[in-house]
């Protein structure tokens, strides 16, 4: 359920923009305003904190609260979009899939970059439940990892906030709705096509803390162990899908260290992630197989969430 001070603080932003309240006038007392919705005092002070901190009154003690401003600032038609990274050609791709779907159905969107940083995504995961969004989409920082974010999760999704988890669904979230790419499968048939064009002997570079690169990575492993061939184990290197301080598995001179050893064995390295640094020393490999688009039909997910 919605807290009652975010329903309060909406009802009386609204009777502000129809002019009940009209600006420089005097909002009704908080005892006067519990009686007035039927609440508690305690809540009529926290709605009223929220509308001071939108910028829509004043408080002032000893001379009550003055209306200042007007602002619809419900974000009832809202959508809020979160993203571990917007700038890489996959994130931008799925930003603006998911982004034309939403507003062509009349929604507004809000997205944000959560750079894989827990810290961040529950910053703004504390914004939706601190108002009235109309739903979110969101793929999990660190998404093969425990999330510290599945309180305020399962606080949304208790309040009945329409969800769609991208590619993962963090641990101990449930009767959610998900929308994946076929990841197992594109690492097989990349696998494949690569076994197909004679390379037998097959390495590669996947995210550790990525369940979609887990994934591919356990398909691509099982084409090589159905075509009989040999699995070289250290050819294969785990990276982060952000570093953390004093460690670099994304840099070149880290990942060329790698690679100088690996072609001693194989003769072809796949890199699941087009973020990582690398410099053409030595090469690498990415698939070629189309990845199933993912964007559009989230947001279509969410919209019958929504309705």
């Amino acid at each position: 359920m919605i807290p009652k001070y975010i329903l309060l603080r909406e009802k009386i932003n609204e009777e502000i923009l129809q002019g009940t309240y009209p600006m420089a006038s005097k909002l009704p007392t908080e005892v006067e305003l519990a009686k007035n919705y039927n609440v508690s005092r305690s809540t009529v002070r926290q709605a009223l904190d929220l509308l001071v901190k939108d910028g829509i009154i004043s408080k002032h003690w000893g001379s009550g609260n003055t209306v200042i401003g007007k602002s619809d600032s419900s974000k009832k038609d809202t959508v809020m979009i979160l993203l571990p990274d917007i700038s890489s050609q996959r994130g931008s791709s799925l930003l603006s899939d998911i982004s034309s779907t939403l507003l062509k159905q009349g929604f507004n969107v809000e997205h944000h970059q959560t750079s894989n940083e827990f810290s961040k995504e529950r910053s703004y995961l504390q914004l939706m439940l601190d108002d009235m969004y109309a739903g979110l989409i969101i793929e999990p920082a660190l998404s093969a990892l425990p999330s510290m974010n599945v309180d305020l999760m399962q606080q949304l999704l208790r309040r009945k906030t329409p969800v769609i988890f991208l590619e993962a669904t963090p641990i101990g979230i449930y009767n959610s709705k998900e929308i994946s790419s076929d990841s197992y499968n594109l690492g097989y048939q990349t696998a494949r096509s690569f076994i197909n064009m004679g390379k037998k002997d097959l390495g590669g570079i996947f995210l550790l803390d990525n369940k979609s690169s887990v994934l591919t990575y356990s398909g691509f492993v099982d084409a090589i162990r159905d075509a009989g061939l040999a699995y070289h184990d250290n050819c294969f290197l785990w990276c982060n899908s952000k570093d953390p301080v004093g460690v670099n598995t994304r840099s070149s001179s880290f990942i060329n260290k790698f690679l100088k050893q690996a072609y001693n064995t194989v003769e072809t390295v796949y890199l699941d992630d087009d973020t990582i640094n690398v410099d053409g020393i030595y090469p690498v490999f990415r698939s070629e197989i189309e990845s199933k688009s993912i964007g559009k039909p989230a947001a279509k997910a969410l919209i019958s969430l929504i309705k």
